[in-house]
């Protein structure tokens, strides 16, 4: 398949606080603040770009006054009403919310051949148990790649920029290649960086795989951005 042909989307969401009015309708904890979360969001989002996955219409950075609940429900309910994708890539830092709707955009885009859900939450708690369930209810067909930075009853951690799983996959998806490089082995970035976050935080991420030998995606692009 020609690059040019490739279809893919991409949504890259970062919440770094909490709805407000959460459970029993309590005002947000400013502690529970993810600072880093946007940054992780764009970091991922303006990464692709880089790679070629540049179009505004297919690669979308949800954050700030935009990451409401309904606004990333409408996102990830435009993902699921999607079809004939090569790639549906969706990342989401910081708090987990929307958990049914990331399901089911899972379970929507058909006839979709690569589907990459990676997670990034602190404290993840019930929200990724209850995603971790649904994701495992799907057809085959239908289940994703899905990459979290912890277990459900772990914590994750960041520094001044990003969080530390997500500056390590960063890291791995801007490593140096060989000029004239055409794809991106994406099994080998996110092997690398379970190990690269293992040592840093004393437990690996949790990595579930549907199909992992068609980790491979393209490079778009080996030039500059066209903006």
């Amino acid at each position: 398949m020609s690059s040019r042909d490739f279809r893919y989307h991409l949504l890259s969401i970062g919440v770094t606080r909490p709805p407000e009015g959460g459970r029993g309708g309590a005002p947000r904890d400013p502690a529970a603040a993810v600072r880093a979360a946007e940054r992780d969001a764009f970091g991922i989002s303006w990464t692709f770009a880089q790679l070629g996955y540049w179009r505004a219409e297919r690669n979308r950075c949800v954050t700030g006054a935009h990451a409401t609940p309904a606004a990333i429900d409408a996102h990830l309910g435009f993902c699921a009403d999607l079809a004939d994708l090569d790639l549906l890539f969706i990342y989401w830092s910081g708090h987990l919310c929307s958990v049914d709707a990331i399901v089911a955009s899972m379970a929507g885009a058909r006839d979709t051949r690569l589907r990459i859900l990676i997670v990034d939450t602190c404290p993840p708690g019930d929200r990724l148990r209850q995603l971790e369930d649904g994701l495992s209810q799907l057809p085959e067909g239908t289940r994703p790649v899905a990459f979290v930075s912890c277990a459900p009853d772990g914590r994750a951690r960041e520094n001044s920029v990003h969080g530390f799983f997500t500056a390590a996959l960063l890291r791995q998806l801007r490593r140096p290649r060989r000029p004239g490089t055409r794809s991106l082995d994406l099994l080998d970035a996110f092997n690398r960086t379970a190990d690269e976050t293992a040592a840093s935080l004393g437990h690996e991420p949790l990595f579930t795989a549907t199909g992992a030998g068609r980790l491979r995606i393209p490079i778009l692009a080996q030039t500059d951005l066209p903006f």
